[in-house]
Protein backbone atom coordinates (compact mmCIF):
# COMPACT_ATOMS: atom_id res chain seq x y z
CA UNK A 1 0.00 0.00 0.00
CA UNK A 2 2.84 2.14 0.80
CA UNK A 3 4.44 1.38 -2.01
CA UNK A 4 1.33 2.01 -4.10
CA UNK A 5 1.35 5.77 -2.38
CA UNK A 6 5.17 6.49 -2.94
CA UNK A 7 4.71 5.81 -7.13
CA UNK A 8 1.42 7.50 -7.58
CA UNK A 9 3.10 10.40 -5.65
CA UNK A 10 6.36 10.13 -7.90
CA UNK A 11 4.23 10.12 -11.04
CA UNK A 12 2.48 13.16 -9.83
CA UNK A 13 5.97 14.42 -9.54
CA UNK A 14 7.01 13.39 -13.09
CA UNK A 15 3.95 15.14 -14.15
CA UNK A 16 4.25 18.26 -12.83
CA UNK A 17 7.93 18.78 -13.55
CA UNK A 18 6.77 17.86 -17.38
CA UNK A 19 4.11 20.83 -16.83
CA UNK A 20 6.57 23.09 -15.52
CA UNK A 21 8.99 22.56 -18.68
CA UNK A 22 6.10 22.90 -21.09
CA UNK A 23 5.15 26.21 -19.45
CA UNK A 24 8.77 27.63 -19.70
CA UNK A 25 8.83 26.72 -23.56
CA UNK A 26 5.77 28.00 -24.02
CA UNK A 27 6.33 31.62 -22.09
CA UNK A 28 10.14 31.39 -24.28
CA UNK A 29 8.21 30.99 -27.39
CA UNK A 30 5.50 33.97 -26.48
CA UNK A 31 8.48 36.12 -25.64
CA UNK A 32 9.91 35.27 -29.10
CA UNK A 33 6.89 36.26 -31.30
CA UNK A 34 6.07 39.32 -29.35
CA UNK A 35 9.60 40.15 -29.39
CA UNK A 36 9.61 39.41 -33.24
CA UNK A 37 6.65 41.71 -33.40
CA UNK A 38 7.83 44.20 -31.64
CA UNK A 39 10.71 44.85 -33.78
CA UNK A 40 8.55 44.38 -37.27
CA UNK A 41 6.28 46.98 -36.29
CA UNK A 42 9.00 49.42 -34.93
CA UNK A 43 11.45 48.71 -37.69
CA UNK A 44 14.25 47.56 -35.52
CA UNK A 45 15.22 44.45 -36.79
CA UNK A 46 18.75 46.03 -37.72
CA UNK A 47 19.44 48.28 -34.82
CA UNK A 48 22.02 47.71 -32.49
CA UNK A 49 20.77 46.14 -29.51
CA UNK A 50 21.62 49.47 -27.19
CA UNK A 51 19.66 51.10 -29.54
CA UNK A 52 16.61 49.11 -29.63
CA UNK A 53 16.87 49.15 -25.05
CA UNK A 54 17.44 52.92 -25.65
CA UNK A 55 14.20 53.04 -27.81
CA UNK A 56 12.01 50.65 -24.90
CA UNK A 57 13.30 52.75 -22.05
CA UNK A 58 11.85 56.37 -24.22
CA UNK A 59 8.52 54.33 -24.57
CA UNK A 60 8.52 53.15 -20.60
CA UNK A 61 9.38 57.35 -20.08
CA UNK A 62 6.60 58.34 -22.73
CA UNK A 63 3.87 55.88 -20.95
CA UNK A 64 4.61 56.95 -17.54
CA UNK A 65 4.00 60.40 -18.58
CA UNK A 66 0.96 59.67 -20.30
CA UNK A 67 -0.64 57.75 -17.37
CA UNK A 68 0.43 60.69 -14.89
CA UNK A 69 -1.49 63.10 -17.56
CA UNK A 70 -4.42 61.06 -17.80
CA UNK A 71 -4.59 60.21 -13.94
CA UNK A 72 -4.76 64.21 -13.12
CA UNK A 73 -7.02 65.08 -15.96
CA UNK A 74 -9.08 62.37 -14.35
CA UNK A 75 -8.74 63.75 -10.76
CA UNK A 76 -9.64 67.36 -12.19
CA UNK A 77 -12.56 65.83 -13.84
CA UNK A 78 -13.70 64.09 -10.54
CA UNK A 79 -12.89 67.61 -8.50
CA UNK A 80 -15.13 69.77 -11.00
CA UNK A 81 -17.98 67.68 -11.03
CA UNK A 82 -18.48 67.82 -7.43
Amino acid sequence: MAQNTQSRILSIDEQIQKLKEKKNKEIAKLERNTGKRFLEKFNLQNKPLDEIYSFIDSLEELSKELLEDNQSSDQKNEQSNK
